[in-house]
């Protein structure tokens, strides 16, 4: 989460909510919202809405064995 607040232009995020409760997505999504208006966010994630509902843009991965 200190991540989220730095002044680097990128921002890389695996799995963000994992293991977080109600409160503390709550507090993520706060985070995001105050500090990556001028930032570049990209958000792995299981499809879990919650991680990149903000995301402008989407890409899905699938595994083709």
């Amino acid at each position: 989460m200190l991540a989220i607040g730095s002044d680097r232009p990128l921002l890389l995020l695996d799995e963000p909510t994992n293991n977080l409760d109600k409160e503390g997505i709550q507090f993520y999504q706060d985070l995001i919202q105050q500090f990556t208006s001028e930032k570049t966010v990209v958000v792995a994630s299981n499809y879990i809405d919650a991680e990149y509902a903000f995301c402008t843009e989407q890409l899905i991965l699938e595994k083709h064995y």
